[in-house]
């Protein structure tokens, strides 16, 4: 028994569709001791070239990722190393590993993977961001899109006679032209997510702009498509029939799909994914409109990609499909479709150069016109020259949906290219993706940003000034102890504080980040996280006991971990914040210690980028029932200072608590048994001074001094004293070894604490105080401060080379170098 695919075509002879036979019966191999040849059957051959392409893209990927190439230039890459081209022209290998019908069931495969992949796309699309755009982002789509559009198309047209016939009256330049003159929103999100520029400023620009063309593309081509198949037919009848079946599939996806998932989703208890019957549901219901649209003549894809979009994407159904579908559909299968395509690539089959160049300057003046025309118009909107270059090539990346575009419609099914068409756009594609993405890590560093021009910290601070804060929450559970340092800071109408409250969201189920006001849920039934926690915060702001001595100025932040210090730098700086709260990634609940690895890469990354002075605080206090606020105001403060910035900051914010009536500050100046007279201990003396002078005559502040010889000293001091207090307060002094700390640093859990931070964060003596590590901002000015605490040259290296912690990169526990056990 045979079958006959004839739609298939020979992807290794690059050709036209052509009949494959191969025997039904031969699936299952009983075994090479019974004589049989594991690879005649489909099974074993399926399972080896899976294997094999897999292992081939993975290893491809480990060598050029350290390029700083994308997954998508690595899989097509291995597919062109395994193709005819390169390891393929052994005949013998194509034919015993690549045959026909090996080829045919990873085909299949492939495609149902890329048909899960534009129903994620859809479900991740968050079709708000098209609510308000932003001129700036339309008018960059816009211009990215026409310009390349209109001097391709015109170019063609002049040089049209020049052309070679197959290329002059088909239609392939105009759909080269119209699909590279577009901006892929998924490729372009993906790709920056890969970059870490997601929720960077030039990436939510982009985002949009992507999103905006993709649209209208995405309408105008199921109305080009309906308009191919209107004219194709003969009979009135038919024409009404093909628009019918359109407007019907759009029906079905407003009018029963998506209130039924809304159902399913109401129904499904918060932070938890959906019900596996549900989800399996909404699966065969993405697989049954690919079967219409596809049995109505459209693409195989235009219905999920409905779907998908009409789908509300975040939690839970983001979530559930995250978890669930796309590890092994995109983690696995769906590169098996680049590899494919890469396979498909035969470079002995461009044999006309005139071909071959002709095609590739349509390419050109589709990447040079979008690259003109986003470098414009970024620079009308007063961009610098470097981010507006940056935007530009962010437009221009390619990727999986290209080149889908170019096996649905270029070859598969539309038969308007030959191979070697096909094989000059795949090489081009992955060409411009290779040269594109290197450049854009080169250029573009968020991080330069985040300098303040000024000083922004605590000690610096104009006396009754106004004290711009930020807390930054993850948890409801880190409110309460955030509330009760903010009441015990003191805030008054001649001192007020204005608080950027940001809660920080992973970003999941969706393609793009988020980072904006607050705004109260409209289910008022069912508020979410974020509505608990602003609420709490606005609580505390109107139980003052002097009105307007606290603003609060909610906002929400949805992105990865990886790059969520992006958003917290980001609004400091525009809010003008002076000082960054944060919460220790290692919480205790009373009976066990839960630790969290991306809190601590965040507050680490926050470290390094700040542009004003950063506070952790490691919370000892007895957990709160709820996030409202529960008056456990912190009595007896210490302040331990060795000298240095964040010692002098620790102690400026100290000196703030201080004027609080029911606050007792107890400063104790650690020194060492030798003393020297150096500029770094001529600011401590006068910071010291300073805050003598301003509490001269306050009976809660008490200052005392002890000598010590080494850390074993120091250490002696704070074991005796630190459980007297509620909370203690310590600069981080990272890259500071003095006397007093010499011993002491061999060893270090939590680096971002500091020295002394670590030591009290590991104490068993301090199990029920609170600790605060500050420390003062060591980048403003367009140079980078911090005087002796080392942190300036580890920063101005991290900002040269655009490096962050990686959450996935454990590092080392020796003193000096950022880790974690």
């Amino acid at each position: 028994m045979s079958i006959i695919n004839p739609s298939l075509f020979n992807a290794s002879l690059g050709t036209s569709p052509q009949q494959v036979c191969f025997d039904t019966r031969a699936i299952n191999s009983r075994g090479v001791f019974l004589g049989d040849d594991p690879l005649r059957f489909s099974v074993p051959l399926f399972l080896l070239d899976l294997s094999l392409m897999f292992f081939t893209a993975s290893t491809t990927h480990c060598i050029l990722g350290r390029l700083s190439q994308s997954r998508f230039v690595s899989d097509l890459l291995a597919g062109i190393l395994l193709g005819p081209s390169v390891i393929g022209q052994n005949q013998a290998f194509q034919r015993t590993v690549f045959p026909e019908r090996g080829i045919f069931l990873v085909d299949s495969l492939s495609l149902i993977s890329l048909i899960f992949f534009i129903f994620i796309i859809g479900v991740k699309t968050d079709l708000s961001l098209l609510q308000r755009p932003g001129k700036r982002a339309v008018a960059i789509g816009a211009a990215g899109s026409v310009l390349p559009f209109a001097l391709s198309i015109c170019t063609f047209l002049v040089l049209r006679r020049a052309f070679p016939d197959d290329l002059s009256e088909g239609p392939l330049i105009f759909f080269v032209a119209s699909r590279l003159s577009l901006s892929s929103f998924p490729v372009i999100a993906y790709a920056l997510d890969e970059l870490r520029l997601l929720n960077s400023d030039l990436g939510r620009v982009v985002l949009s702009a992507s999103l905006f063309s993709d649209v209208i593309n995405w309408g105008l081509g199921s109305l080009t498509s309906a308009y191919t198949l209107i004219t194709a037919v003969k009979t009135p009848g038919t024409a009404i029939g093909i628009v019918a079946s359109l407007a019907g599939s759009l029906l079905f996806v407003l009018l029963v799909a998506r209130p039924a998932m809304m159902w399913s989703v109401r129904r499904t208890p918060a932070g938890e994914t959906l019900v596996e019957w549900h989800f399996l549901a909404l699966l065969m219901t993405a697989l049954l409109m690919s079967l219409a649209t596809q049995a109505f003549g459209f693409n195989v894809t235009l219905g999920p990609l409905m779907l998908g979009l009409a789908i509300p994407g975040g939690m839970p159904v983001g979530q559930t499909i995250m978890e669930k579908l796309e590890p092994l559909g995109g983690g696995l299968f769906l590169p098996m479709y680049m590899v494919l395509a890469g396979y498909r690539t035969r470079f002995e089959e461009v044999r006309s150069v005139k071909e071959w160049g002709v095609l590739e300057m349509v390419v050109v003046i589709c990447y040079v016109g979008k690259l003109v025309g986003s470098v414009a118009m970024s620079r009308y909107f007063d961009m610098s020259a470097n981010d507006a270059i940056s935007v530009g090539l962010m437009l221009n990346i390619k990727g999986i949906v290209e080149i889908s575009a170019f096996n649905t419609y270029a070859w598969g099914d539309g038969q308007i290219a030959t191979a070697e068409h096909f094989s000059v756009l795949t090489v081009s594609m992955m060409v411009i993706t290779g040269f594109t993405t290197p450049l854009i890590k080169l250029l573009y560093k968020p991080t330069m940003r985040y300098v303040a021009r000024k000083r922004r910290t605590v000690e610096h601070a104009r006396p009754r000034s106004l004290l711009r804060f930020m807390a930054c929450v993850h948890k409801e559970e880190h409110v309460a102890p955030l509330l009760d340092l903010l009441e015990a800071s003191y805030a008054c109408r001649d001192s007020p504080i204005a608080l950027t409250v940001l809660h920080l969201t992973e970003l999941t189920g969706q393609s793009a980040a988020v980072l904006r006001p607050h705004k109260q849920s409209r289910r008022s039934t069912a508020p979410t996280a974020s509505d608990r926690i602003i609420n709490a915060f606005s609580y505390f702001e109107k139980q003052q006991a002097e009105p307007g001595s606290i603003s609060v100025h909610p906002f929400v932040a949805i992105a990865p971990y990886s790059t969520l210090y992006n958003d917290v730098c980001s609004l400091a700086l525009d809010r003008k914040v002076c000082f960054i709260l944060l919460p220790f990634h290692k919480c205790c609940d009373g009976a066990q210690e839960t630790v969290n690895h991306a809190f601590q890469t965040l507050n680490r990354n926050v470290l390094a980028f700040a542009p004003c002075s950063v506070a952790i605080l490691v919370d000892r206090s007895l957990p709160a029932a709820t996030c409202a606020h529960t008056n456990h105001l912190l009595h007896l403060v210490a302040v331990y200072f060795l000298g240095g910035p964040d010692d002098r900051e620790a102690l400026a914010f100290a000196s703030r608590m201080a004027n609080n009536r029911s606050i007792t500050v107890t400063v104790i100046r650690l020194l060492p048994h030798v003393a020297n007279d150096d500029k770094e201990r001529k600011h401590d003396d006068a910071a010291v001074e300073r805050l003598r002078e301003s509490h001269a005559r306050n009976q809660r502040v008490v200052y005392m001094e002890k000598v010590v010889e080494d850390g074993e000293g120091t250490a002696a001091v704070i074991r005796e004293m630190s459980d007297k207090f509620d909370l203690l307060i310590v600069g981080r002094r990272k890259g500071v070894d003095s006397a007093p700390t010499r011993g002491l640093s061999e060893w270090s859990e939590c680096p971002e604490l500091g020295i002394i931070g670590d030591m009290l964060a590991a104490a068993e003596f301090t199990e029920k105080v609170s600790i605060l590590v500050v420390q003062q901002q060591t980048r403003f000015g367009g140079k980078l401060g911090g005087g002796g605490d080392g942190m300036a040259k580890a920063t101005a290296k991290a900002t040269a080379r655009g490096n962050v912690v990686d959450p996935k990169k454990p590092e080392g526990v020796r003193s000096g170098v950022a880790g974690h056990r």
